[in-house]
């Protein structure tokens, strides 16, 4: 049985309510269903569970806009869950000579949900300077049902993430926007063997935009993050700094620019992460330091007779 509706009301040009709920199937595998005990690895016999039942899963979405794009305040929330009756998990036992046996059962109890918000507003100074304020708010709970050595255990993991910012802008001279999030996760066992984990995360950061003197823009993207709860052995916190200068030439149809991502070299991308069977401190490297300059030159958009015209970018490392 499949099932989908919706529903969606306008209240009026800015301020509008959706509503989505959708209902699937899904058939456990060939190899999950199959009688048979597969002994080709011999620490890891598996048998199959031929009276595996199909899995059920709820999916649903709400959303709320009041915000308006072209002033870009406003306030929207959002939220989504995802539910799933009989869902196929593996269960394993090992006995005293570490041989693991494992086969699949069906569970309920998984699901996992979301909920976001954000409010912004404009506050004018005078005609060249105006406030603006962004509010958020990010939730999560997942509950995950899963098996220890044949023992049925759940997981239970609730994450918050508030955060807020400000952008001060100077038409045509300035412009700052500090911002500061928090994260906060909280994972919980019903399983006496497993400790409850907690962890907090902040990050800060501030991005400057100048436009002075003229044809010269000069802009930073400055961050700062502390992992309280990584592990002994991994970086806790790191500096971050990427910046831009670029420089208007013929007329302001070309333009230099020279871009150097993460200035500091220190972008180390340590993070911590929990699982319903495992908890993972992890470091990494995604894009390292380097300095780029580059020449763009932009062609009229409008052809002689109106038609769209295409823009060239000439780069160099």
């Amino acid at each position: 049985m499949e099932l989908n509706a919706n529903f969606n009301y306008r209240f009026n040009a800015k301020s509008s309510f959706y509503a989505d709920y959708n209902l699937g199937n899904n058939t456990p595998e060939i190899a999950q269903l199959q009688p048979f005990t597969d002994v080709s690895d011999p620490l890891n016999t598996i048998t199959g569970n031929p009276n595996l039942s199909p899995s059920k899963t709820h999916r649903i979405s709400v959303d709320y806009n009041n915000y308006d794009y072209q002033k870009r305040s406003g306030f929207y929330v959002y939220a989504n869950a995802r539910i799933v009756d009989d869902q196929v998990v593996s269960k394993s036992q090992i006995d005293e000579n570490f041989v693991r046996t494992t086969t699949y059962t069906n569970v309920n109890g998984n699901y996992n949900s979301y909920i976001g918000s954000s409010l912004s507003k404009d506050f004018k100074i005078d005609s060249l300077q105006t406030v603006k304020m962004n509010l958020g708010l990010f939730a999560n709970a997942n509950n995950r049902v899963n098996f220890n050595n044949n023992i049925e255990y759940a997981a239970l993991s609730i994450g918050l993430n508030p955060s807020i910012g400000v952008t001060y802008t100077w038409i045509n001279i300035f412009e700052i926007r500090p911002n500061y999030r928090l994260s906060i996760t909280n994972t919980r066992y019903d399983l006496d063997d497993f400790e409850d984990r907690n962890f907090l995360r902040h990050s800060v950061g501030i991005r400057t935009a100048t436009f002075m003197p003229k044809k010269l823009e000069w802009r930073n993207d400055i961050s700062f993050t502390y992992n309280r709860d990584v592990a002994e052995g991994f970086q806790k916190s790191a500096w971050f700094w990427n910046t831009t200068l670029a420089y208007s030439v013929l007329k302001d149809k070309g333009n230099i620019t020279l871009k150097v991502y993460d200035l500091l070299n220190q972008n180390t991308n340590a993070q911590r992460i929990a699982t319903d069977n495992y908890i993972q401190d992890s470091q990494s490297t995604v894009l390292e330091q380097y300095f780029m300059l580059s020449f763009s030159w932009k062609f009229n958009s409008l052809g002689p007779k109106g038609e769209s015209g295409r823009g060239e970018i000439f780069m160099m490392d």
